[in-house]
């Protein structure tokens, strides 16, 4: 929502995973004799071969998931394609070119970026009709991919990111803290609450009660609601609110309760071996957890409302979106592609297996994702992350939110390493925004 926030690539990349599944991954199926470019050479009618790009690990997601997509639409052929750091420079040009893949993911660092280009196909024209389907996405998510002016729908909600507060079960046990979801909302239920505990749970150079300032920065904005512009398009990166966001930040690793700066490799090891008590994430952190960072860690974790900020609990962090380019020549078939990717209850099972929470809104009420978790002791983890889709705060947009995103992640590295004060550091990222934008 305009938040700083470290996603899901940055935060593979910063554990030396970032650069996985670079390449080309294929999935195929039997062209029927005759398919390919229908005769209007656009839209097409429907068969034929989409080419998909997107992200490591997302493209791997895909991979588990289009055999399914292929038994529904056994006319249509799937290409997936994975690139790794310069992905959003290569769907640039490829929007500026008119060539390119027929479909393209975009994550929400970006995706105001790419709304605001030409190169999409507006999803609310005909044959397309997106508009109908508003209501049944998330309202947060929508807001990212629809023009309010003038009605242009650039794409389609594929995931969000609600935000709350995973924990180690085992060491807020040690610690003496509860355990118990309900018990830690009800323990943890403010900032005041979550520093007194964290000062149980610290121990110097041993364990620390959470990971970084910026997800500290993240979640108090989120709950805040600002955005790094405000509606006139002004940079809010020096507000009152980034700056007490990042002073809280900093006071709680002058206490002690935060971890210290790490490399990669050091983050990953911390997470695995149990030194850091909690993480302010998206629920696809919990994906992470258990595939990369902690898989031998089954049982341990647990999931809880953040502390609220005045009485406001619920943060975005994290999304993705999915949309069709103009210069494709099978849209019909792209389009059946993406709806499938967004609503499909086979699709949304098979990704939330990654913990990648569905911004199709009727799929909240599925059996697939409310039930038990036995890696979170057998908590229903939804309880929480559906209560957050349902709250969180719509976003304001600017083309320019990467700029901005880029220039915060620098002014919290220089705060974090001594190199600037917090108000000279978040004054200059104004100020290098500003100068970028004008």
């Amino acid at each position: 929502m305009g938040t700083h926030r470290v996603t899901r690539r940055q935060f593979m990349s910063r554990i030396g995973l970032g650069g996985v599944g670079l390449g080309m991954a294929a999935v195929l199926a039997p062209l029927v004799s005759g398919c390919g470019l229908s005769r209007d050479g656009a839209l097409g009618d429907g068969t034929g071969e989409i080419t998909v790009w997107t992200w490591p690990d997302n493209d791997r997601t895909f991979m588990q998931t289009i055999p399914s997509f292929q038994r529904k639409f056994p006319h249509i052929k799937v290409r997936v394609q994975g690139f790794s750091g310069t992905f959003n420079s290569k769907l640039l040009g490829a929007l500026v070119s008119g060539t390119g893949p027929d479909v393209a993911m975009v994550e929400i660092t970006s995706v105001s970026n790419f709304k605001s280009k030409p190169g999409f196909v507006d999803l609310s024209q005909r044959p397309f009709g997106a508009g109908a389907l508003a209501s049944r996405y998330a309202d947060f998510s929508w807001k990212y991919v629809s023009d309010t002016d003038t009605g242009r729908i650039f794409a389609l909600p594929k995931n969000t990111g609600p935000g709350g507060m995973f924990y180690r079960r085992d060491i807020y046990d040690a610690a003496g803290l509860p355990t118990d979801p309900a018990e830690v909302q009800q323990a943890i239920s403010d900032w005041d609450a979550f520093v007194e505990a964290g000062r149980k749970v610290a121990m110097k150079g041993e364990r620390w009660m959470l990971d970084d300032p910026a997800q500290i920065v993240a979640t108090l904005r989120g709950q805040a609601g600002v955005s790094y512009f405000d509606e006139s398009g002004t940079p809010q990166l020096a507000s009152d609110t980034i700056v007490r966001a990042l002073e809280f930040a900093m006071e709680l690793k002058s206490m002690g309760l935060m971890a210290p700066d790490m490399s990669s490799q050091e983050r990953g090891a911390a997470i695995n071996s149990g030194k850091i008590a909690t993480f302010f994430s998206g629920n696809w952190f919990g994906g992470l957890i258990k595939a990369q960072y902690a898989p031998d860690s089954a049982g341990k974790w647990g999931v809880a409302l953040a502390p609220a900020t005045n009485g406001v609990s619920s943060f975005n962090y994290g999304g993705d979106f999915i949309g069709i380019l103009q210069s494709s020549n099978n849209k019909l078939a792209a389009w059946e592609f993406i709806k499938w990717v967004t609503q499909d209850s086979d699709s949304l099972s098979a990704m939330y297996g990654r913990d990648l929470y569905p911004a199709w809104k009727p799929a909240w009420d599925s059996t697939w994702i409310n039930k038990p978790d036995p890696f979170y002791a057998g908590q229903n983890v939804n309880t929480v992350f559906s209560e957050v889709s349902a709250t969180m705060k719509p976003p304001v947009t600017n083309p320019n939110d990467s700029i901005a995103n880029t220039a915060l992640s620098t002014a919290i590295n220089d705060v974090v390493h001594g190199v600037r004060s917090i108000r000279t550091a978040l004054a200059r990222a104004q100020a290098d925004v500003e100068d970028k934008i004008t």
